[in-house]
């Protein structure tokens, strides 16, 4: 079985990048959050986004499993309209703590308004499934000179979560992967360790779970160093078996290519692993992997799409509905100079 739906669609506007925000389920009901641009319409090989516009982070729920959605935009402190969707070191403060992670209703997002070391990530959290939220607080810098974050944490316990951020290197520029534990409820944070070693060009994009024996599998997305205007992406898994202090490097399970887009992962009901990700060569599209072991091996790849006009897609969201299906959201286009928006597929195994 296979499906696909729009979520969000708007002459004008670009939308695009659900990975950098996050996504949420509770049964039926999904949610997640994107970012809304203006669209300049001209394609030149690069995001036709205009130049310092205003971006604005918009959240699309679904009651119904992930087929019907709807356009919410909660007033989110420092990210609205009235804000213009800027976010300064002045308007992010501490958490002080006292947050139950166990509360049915909790999500929170992990984001940054920019890739370059000087500007600032935090997170938010909600205890009404994303309705209404708090925050922005700070994420130290936990050593680094720099945190890129993105949503991709882990609940542990009433008053912990393990969280997979983005460091800056020691050049200053992205990135390296870091396991970070946030405790008392919000209000301090740990360095757990380094998802390997520093790479020679980057490694970012977490996406994390936990075996049943309480070993750690993370998949990166990264980037070979450049050199001139060559360059090239991959994605890769680490293993880490003494509670993310410290990783082992596995494969590369998506070799060297012009591919580059970060993985979503699930970990189903029913102990099946499922990796989604944006294929940027021709077809241009999304496809997706299963494991049946953990992440020990992984089956063959399998295309979801490859209608997609132009390499600018990709970005997914990943979430499992209340019958057992994979929802993944994702940025997608139809042709190089239209406008960009979200998009779902519903899929299952036999797909």
């Amino acid at each position: 079985m296979k499906e696909n739906y729009t979520v969000y669609r708007q002459h004008g506007r670009y939308a695009g990048w659900p990975a950098n925000h996050g996504g949420w389920s509770w049964g039926d009901e999904i949610l997640i959050s994107f970012q809304d641009c203006e669209d300049s319409h001209v394609w030149e090989d690069h995001h036709s986004v205009v130049p310092d516009c205003e971006r604005y982070m918009i959240f699309a729920r679904s009651y119904d499993g992930g087929r019907k959605w709807r356009i919410e935009r909660p007033a989110v402190k420092h990210l609205t309209d009235e804000t213009k969707g800027n976010v300064t070191t002045d308007d992010i403060t501490p958490c002080p703590g006292g947050i139950d992670f166990t509360h049915p209703d909790f999500c929170a997002s992990f984001t940054l308004s920019g890739t370059d070391a000087g500007k600032p990530s935090w997170w938010l959290y909600s205890l009404d499934r994303g309705h209404h939220w708090h925050g922005p607080h700070s994420i130290p810098s936990l050593g680094f000179t720099g945190i890129n974050a993105r949503t991709d944490y882990h609940v542990q316990s009433s008053s912990e979560m393990i969280v997979f951020l983005t460091a800056t290197k020691e050049d200053l520029d992205e990135g390296r992967v870091i396991c970070a534990k946030l405790s008392n409820g919000g209000a301090d944070w740990e360095l757990v360790g380094c998802v390997g070693d520093e790479p020679p060009g980057w490694e970012i994009m977490p996406a994390a779970a936990q075996r049943k024996n309480g070993d750690w599998v993370c998949l990166v997305r990264g980037q070979t160093k450049r050199v001139l205007d060559f360059r090239q992406w991959y994605m890769s898994q680490y293993e880490s078996h003494d509670g993310g202090k410290s990783w082992r490097f596995i494969e590369k399970l998506l070799p060297d290519s012009f591919s580059s887009n970060p993985p979503a992962l699930v970990v189903m009901q029913n102990g099946a692993w499922c990796l989604a990700y944006g294929h940027r060569d021709e077809p241009y599209g999304l496809r997706c992997r299963f494991s049946h072991d953990e992440g020990r091996t992984w089956e063959s790849e399998r295309i979801l799409r490859d209608d997609a006009a132009c390499w600018d897609l990709g970005y997914p969201r990943m979430r499992e509905n209340a019958q057992g299906q994979l929802v993944v959201a994702y940025y997608y286009n139809d042709t190089p100079e239209g406008e960009r928006y979200i998009a779902a597929t519903i899929f299952d195994e036999e797909a």
